[in-house]
């Protein structure tokens, strides 16, 4: 529909769009045109505060940083560290340079107008994994404190939880280190999100990237992460190009993203230049086989290197410059070679070569797809409003010209009118018994399609076998929910329009449905709570053999016989098992009282109605009860009537605009 467009395109027609609306407004006065200017108003609100958010997931060392910085045209990423997973990094457009940190404990860190070079250090101390402790579990260690709020005592069971989380063997022989890494964090050294603004050389200001943890990174994807993922309008999945089956990504998308983010995937495979002979062969590979996961339209294979290459050159700096970069200058001699080959023209044959002139503008009308549907939705609702100011004015200039013409004839059209007010406001009534009639009960679509719902998540919830998967399912479990309540509103509206066409009753803009909604991580603190169970911290302590007068006793002559245990502190215990059986079982209970509120919801609805529709005709009373009373000069009802009239004019000159307006962007 939008194919054409990007996002220089968007940015016009969403300020045409936002235009338009202050025009309505202002034109629309006090005139009730059954459009709920509340409703539109934070709808366009929405649009003014817009940003497009694309995580870039993938795996540790699949080159995540590096695709980031060719997609923001500057080396700002640190590329040579680990990551750690416990923070994500959010890079987007400002003025002024400044990296912001935000730590655990709540504290912030900011740092302004400092250069790339110094942001690039900052981040690769605050956000990378520290050389000597690359061989332990550092994230299980920082995950505990993040939930326990303490240092965990580094002991034999600690140990082999940490081992079979990991994967890791004989963390034993590394207990020191361990214990020196758990000593020195705390919430307040544990970084969960990095701002990073900074003038980059885009023209769209409302972009937002976010560098997630590895996803194959100990601990899953924390909650954090999974809020952006679910939220963002597109996710880039990056996996390097060979080998080109991945199960990290398989699990991603079947145990950790929600349906609503598998809609937005992309899969992106990089260092194809390694490849660079059989990446025609390995891309199609890739979509074979993943095709029944993701539309191959959305799989790509690029190479970050080449496009930086091709930044540089942009920029006006020579080859022989970039050469110097060891990490470049085979790559310039090989694709410098290729393009003399192929008659191509030097700079441009560098982005030819990375794959990025193939994904760049997929995935830019990708993104504002959806943003050009929702400013068609706000002018189609403004050209329903003035379509109603319009058949409101000109059934009042009607009644003035009757008053004009014929004042007794007038007065007698009134009460004809008042009538039919009264006959209309049985008919109304008669329509909201129907759809009650139709809409509610066992055997309604309501029901039927909540039914439905409730059995099917209820297995899938039963099914879960870890917390990530119970999560996702969650999360899919309120989007389709949430799809549901639009659904079913769309098929109450339409009844009532077709039903009542001459009140244009805008029934799915006025009542919202407030869809409940459950604090997942709330519940997760109570099942938690409720599981674990103290222990006792016990040290075994020799006595000296003259430590005391129970030397005199034979048997403390033994080892055995001067051996003790002694209570030395309390440690709490989570039993994993129990917890996840009380999570699943808290989650299916409130899943269930989700959907009997969001039945009463449905039922409100129809209250609703009836007070809408008691309210717009009692407003066409008094519109004519008023016009009754103030029977008006020739004089003054031509100037009404020509007022009247301007307005009718102005109002169809500004759907002339919103037409032509649609017609430029509507392909």
């Amino acid at each position: 529909m939008f194919t054409r467009l990007g996002f220089t395109d968007y940015k016009f027609y969403k300020q045409q769009v936002i235009e338009a609306f202050e025009i309505y407004k202002s034109l629309r006065g006090e005139v009730n045109d059954g459009v709920d200017l509340e409703s539109l108003s934070k709808k366009v609100q929405n649009l003014e505060n817009s940003q497009f958010l694309v995580a870039v997931a993938g795996e540790v060392k699949a080159g995540k940083s590096s695709f980031i910085n060719s997609l923001i045209k500057e080396e700002i990423l640190p590329t040579d560290v680990l990551q750690a997973t416990s923070a994500l990094i959010e890079i987007f457009y400002a003025k002024k340079p400044f990296l912001r940190v935000t730590y655990a404990s709540g504290r912030v860190e900011l740092f302004e107008e400092e250069s790339k070079e110094i942001f690039r250090e900052r981040l690769k101390s605050i956000a990378s994994i520290p050389e000597e402790y690359r061989d332990i579990p550092v994230t299980l260690i920082d995950l505990y404190i993040l939930e326990h709020d303490k240092v965990p005592l580094i002991d034999d069971d600690f140990i082999k939880y940490l081992e079979e989380k990991s994967g890791m063997e004989r963390l034993k022989e590394v207990k020191y280190k361990l214990e020196q890494y758990a000593m020195d964090r705390s919430k307040d050294k544990i970084p969960i999100r990095i701002e990073l603004g900074y003038p980059f050389d885009w023209e769209f200001d409302e972009l937002r990237f976010v560098d997630m943890p590895g996803v194959n990174a100990v601990g899953g994807v924390y909650d954090i992460s999974f809020s952006f993922l679910d939220k963002a309008n597109a996710v880039l999945f990056i996996h390097p190009i060979k080998p080109v089956e991945s199960e990290s990504f398989k699990r991603f998308v079947s145990s950790v993203i929600t349906k609503k983010s598998k809609d937005v995937l992309f899969l992106v495979l990089t260092h194809a230049a390694v490849f660079y002979e059989e990446k025609e062969r390995l891309l199609d590979e890739a979509k074979r086989i993943y095709g029944s996961i993701i539309s191959p339209d959305r799989i790509f294979a690029v190479d970050s290197v080449l496009k930086l290459i091709y930044e540089e050159l942009n920029k006006g700096k020579p080859l022989a410059e970039i050469k110097k970069d060891k990490s470049k200058r085979k790559w310039v001699v090989y694709f410098q070679d290729l393009a003399d080959e192929e008659g191509l023209d030097e700079k441009e044959a560098f982005l030819e070569f990375s794959g990025f002139k193939q994904l760049l503008p997929n995935l830019e009308r990708f993104l504002v797809e959806a943003p050009f549907s929702i400013l068609t939705e706000v002018l189609e609702t403004i050209k329903e409003g003035y379509k109603e100011q319009i058949n409101h004015y000109q059934e009042t200039i009607a009644l003035l010209q009757s008053q004009k013409k014929d004042r007794e004839e007038f007065l007698k059209e009134i009460e004809r009118r008042q009538e039919g007010l009264k006959k209309l406001e049985s008919y109304c009534y008669l329509v909201l018994e129907e759809a009650m009639t139709i809409f509610r009960g066992v055997h309604s679509p309501v029901e039927t399609t909540l039914n439905e719902f409730k059995f099917n998540y209820y297995e899938l919830f039963l099914k879960s076998s870890d917390l990530e998967e119970l999560r996702k399912y969650y999360r899919d479990a309120e989007n389709d929910l949430d799809q549901i309540v639009r659904e079913n509103l769309q098929k109450i509206t339409e009844f009532f329009k077709e039903k009542l066409k001459q009140i244009g009753e805008q029934f799915k803009e006025e009542y919202n449905i407030n869809l409940p909604k459950i604090d997942f991580k709330a519940i997760e603190e109570s099942c938690k709570k409720r599981v674990v169970k103290r222990e006792e911290i016990v040290e075994e302590r020799i006595e000296e053999l003259f430590e005391n007068w129970n030397f005199l006793k034979p048997w403390k002559w033994f080892k055995s016989g001067r051996t003790k245990k002694t209570v030395i502190g309390t440690k709490e215990v989570l039993d994993e098992n129990m917890f996840f059986k009380t999570l699943k079982n808290n989650l299916i209970e409130n899943f269930v009282e989700i959907i009997e509120k969001l039945r009463e919801e449905f039922y409100s609805a129809f209250d609703f109605y009836k007070k809408r529709i008691t309210l717009i005709l009692e407003e066409k009373r008094r519109g004519l009860e008023k016009l009754r009373q103030e029977l008006k000069s020739n004089e003054l009802i031509d100037y009404e009537i020509l007022m009247l009239e301007k307005n009718i004019n102005l109002i169809e000159g500004e759907l002339k605009k919103i037409d032509n307006l649609q017609s430029a962007f509507i392909c």
